[in-house]
């Protein structure tokens, strides 16, 4: 028998609570068989539990034990997990659950906001390229801080993925991160060295640029817009300025700018308005303001637009020597000779009374603003004196040959003048 007091194990209280411990002991001792040494049910269980938890002890760690460790462990396991999910929680969500990344940002990407885009928009492109983890975080952002907002403008940025939402519209406010993609339109060009430019700086063809000129309204220009000249319907309306361009142009989204700004400039100047009070229709201005451009520097500009307003109301030959030049083929001259003005074209001006059929170059703003506001003058004649851009006029041809004489003065006056003069 194992070495067990079972009499102190056992309980001895009376399952009826009338019962006497008398009692109790006596039906316990009634109830031991000495020849089994079995006191039935309390032994064989009690001495058999005691038995494997002493040969647990031998063999390792019991189940007891075991089951210890893997609680301990399973709370150890959820309180990381807790703290881990409550920190990431903490540093990808603002208030609210609006899922948001810590920041700084991880690696370079370039974006490109549309012009007129709204902050939802601006959203949702940051989104596609994952700079941000949620639209939402950005538009609070936006609407949280309106200057920065404010100061977001279309074009190509360098950011980073995974930005937080405020670090993004910081980015895109600071003028810094945008990607100087862009190409220069010079007042004055004509509209085959405007598509070379922009061909050079974006690799757009020439051929793509000229299959969307033919459809001017779908480029941002008003309606009346558009070249007579069928083989050059954008001469005069591509717009001189410096623009930008996305990371993959096309030729209708590379011409939209050009034609979009021809639009807010004469708008602004009430164009399609004013040119009626000069007798001309939109188009008939957009060519004169063209050889305007091309005619004079942006001070003696409405002087000029003057001059031939005057002789075109009194049926004058323009004798414009850029309209020669043009039709000519020739670029970069002021004098023409009489082999060139005697050239039978309707650009010829010498030949031909009134107006080109289309324009004969870009015009810029001062050009466009001198035709619907010119000076006033009386003259029929213009000339320069010499090659430093002084401008005289003259109401009479007596008078302007005076004028032309000293110009021819001028040309002979040196060897350097006279090169000047070619």
């Amino acid at each position: 028998m194992d070495p067990w007091d079972f009499e102190e194990t056992v309980p001895l209280a009376p399952s009826d609570p009338g019962q006497d411990a008398e009692e109790a002991t006596s039906r316990l001792v009634s109830d031991y068989d000495p020849e089994t040494d079995d006191y039935g049910y309390y032994q064989d269980d009690a001495a058999d539990e005691v038995d494997q938890l002493f040969d647990g002890a031998e063999e390792g760690p019991s189940h007891a034990g075991r089951n210890a460790l893997i609680i301990v462990l399973a709370v150890v396991l959820v309180a990381a997990l807790a703290i881990v999910g409550y920190s990431w929680g903490r540093t990808h969500f603002r208030p609210g659950g609006v899922a948001d990344y810590p920041g700084p940002g991880i690696s370079s990407v370039q974006v490109s906001i549309p012009m007129g885009a709204s902050s939802q928009t601006v959203a949702s492109v940051l989104f596609s390229k994952d700079i941000i983890a949620s639209q939402a975080a950005f538009v609070n952002a936006a609407n949280s801080d309106t200057l920065s907002w404010g100061n977001v403008q279309a074009g190509t940025y360098s950011l980073k993925t995974q930005m937080s939402a405020e670090q993004a519209l910081q980015a895109l406010a600071d003028p810094a991160n945008r990607v100087r993609n862009q190409f220069t339109i010079i007042e004055g060009w004509q509209s085959s060295q405007v598509f070379d430019a922009i061909n050079k700086a974006t690799g757009v063809s020439v051929d793509d640029l000229k299959a969307a000129a033919a459809a001017p309204m779908s480029i941002g220009l008003p309606a009346w817009a558009g070249s007579a000249d069928p083989n050059d319907p954008l001469e005069g309306y591509l717009f001189p300025d410096t623009y930008e361009y996305g990371d993959k142009p096309t030729a209708t989204s590379v011409l939209k700018p050009l034609g979009t700004k021809f639009n807010q400039v004469v708008t602004s100047l009430q164009f399609a308005t004013k040119v009626d009070d000069q007798g001309l229709t939109p188009n008939e201005a957009v060519v004169l303001a063209s050889i305007v451009q091309m005619e004079a520097t942006p001070k003696d500009m409405p002087d000029v637009a003057q001059v031939f307003l005057n002789r075109l109301a009194i049926n004058m030959p323009l004798q414009s020597d850029a309209t020669v030049a043009y039709a000519n083929g020739l670029s970069g001259t002021v004098f023409t000779t009489d082999a060139q003005r005697a050239l039978d074209s309707p650009y010829n001006t010498y030949k031909y009374n009134g107006l080109p059929p289309g324009p004969i170059c870009n015009p810029g703003q001062d050009a466009l603003s001198a035709v619907v506001n010119p000076s006033g003058n009386d003259y029929l004649y213009f000339t320069l004196v010499d090659m430093n851009g002084t401008v005289a006029y003259a109401k009479t041809a007596e008078e302007h040959q005076r004028n032309v004489a000293q110009l021819q003065a001028w040309c002979n006056a040196s060897p350097e003048n006279k090169a000047k003069c070619k």
